[in-house]
């Protein structure tokens, strides 16, 4: 195989898949790499719902569903979303929904603003037995993007444009060599080395790795912090299940404290996916086990009691996963400040599945012209320089 390209794509989650795909598609070369098979589930993005397509906070907006339609996944349009938070919590859980309610063309709010009531729309959905001074809103814009789908037909799409895909390659160093770069690989056909005039760092849980060996973890006060995160299925009682069908059931997001999110059915019949995002002190995510956690599996289900009506509130299978954030929970992708012929594209995880395409839109916009910031879909909220004046408590500060 060549050992020479235009740009090598680090990773083959969701967003490095679309990095490729759009470089292919924009005509050039391309090898993308990545350590496991496309489609693992050592990182995050995996299976078969991820959450709507729908702003969050101040990020990119994706396009709409002809964008999904496009990488060839499943979209479901009718399911709606509904956001719920305790009264106590208003204040950050308004901070985090707040651009989504700005960017609805449409926002049927469940109360006059700002009030944010939603016990009259209970009525609607009896899936759901929240206390009646709980808060939210409704989005009925929403859907559900089969991810497995998603990536795997990404990253075909941009083989079948031109990109070569070398899977199973554990890549030890980047580095600049000139002003181009130079990528070493431990891959199936062994050592490797290939070089490229750019390359783009997509690594996920393992982004870490380059930026300490390209000297930018001082520049972020704080590293990249990887945690465990875990996925609990439940059963949906035999009387129930009619409800829990996507149509009639919304996806749901109750924040901040307890985060527990999920879905309607729609991996499998009679079953639903519940997830309660947890914090830690970070992990590795080459040592890490890909255990769940009992005392967390505890707590889901006590809360699918209270909350949920028609589960079975005993987990019957489950899958450990990592999420990746940046000190301040915003995306990164910019440039290496010193070496413009690198680009970064790094914590995703949580809430950054629904932006997969337009965030290889982007990292494709600044490949093309190293340095520069002509993208359209360009935000300051994404640059690296955001870190340079921040102090530990204004970072952790930042946090949702």
């Amino acid at each position: 195989m060549p050992t020479t390209y235009d740009i090598i794509v680090i990773g083959a989650g969701g967003v490095g898949a679309a990095t490729a795909y759009h470089l292919a598609k924009d005509g050039r070369r391309v090898l993308l790499l990545e350590q496991f098979r496309v489609g693992h589930k050592q990182g995050t993005a995996w299976g078969q719902p991820h959450h709507p397509l729908q702003p969050c906070r101040a990020r990119v907006r994706v396009a709409g569903a002809g964008r999904v339609r496009a990488c060839g996944a499943r979209w479901k349009p009718k399911a709606a979303r509904i956001w719920c938070w305790k009264p106590a919590a208003s204040t950050s859980a308004r901070r985090i929904c707040q651009p989504c309610k700005d960017a609805s063309t449409r926002w049927p709010n469940w109360a006059t603003p700002p009030k944010y009531s939603i016990r009259r729309r209970w009525r609607r959905f009896p899936q759901f037995h929240f206390p009646a001074d709980w808060l939210g809103f409704y989005q009925p814009n929403a859907g559900i993007v089969n991810a497995d789908l998603a990536v795997a037909t990404m990253a075909a799409q941009a083989v079948r444009h031109g990109a070569v895909l070398q899977e199973e390659s554990h890549v030890r160093r980047v580095a600049p060599d000139g002003d181009g770069v130079v990528v070493d690989v431990d891959g199936p056909h062994g050592a490797q080395t290939f070089h490229a005039a750019q390359a783009v760092i997509t690594a996920g849980p393992w982004a870490g790795r380059f930026f300490e060996q390209l000297g930018l973890t001082p520049r972020l006060s704080h590293p990249l912090k990887v945690t465990h995160q875990q996925v609990i299925f439940f059963d949906v009682a035999a009387h129930a299940q009619e409800m829990w069908l996507p149509d009639r059931c919304p996806v749901y997001i109750c924040l901040p404290t307890p985060h527990f999110y999920g879905f309607p059915t729609f991996e499998a019949p009679g079953r639903i996916k519940i997830g309660l995002e947890l914090d830690d002190d970070g992990v590795d995510p080459d040592t890490h086990p890909r255990e769940l956690l009992q005392s967390a599996v505890d707590e889901l289900c006590g809360l699918v009691e209270a909350h949920l009506v028609g589960i079975i509130p005993k987990a019957v299978d489950g899958v450990a996963c990592l999420y990746t954030q940046s000190p301040d929970a915003e995306f990164i992708i910019d440039h290496h400040p010193e070496h413009p012929q690198i680009v970064f594209g790094a914590g995703f995880s949580g809430r950054g599945f629904k932006f997969t395409v337009l965030s290889g839109r982007l990292l494709a916009d600044l490949s093309a012209a190293p340095g520069a910031y002509a993208s359209p879909l360009w935000r300051d909220l994404f640059a690296l320089r955001r870190f340079d004046s921040a102090t530990p408590g204004h970072i952790a500060g930042l946090k949702m």
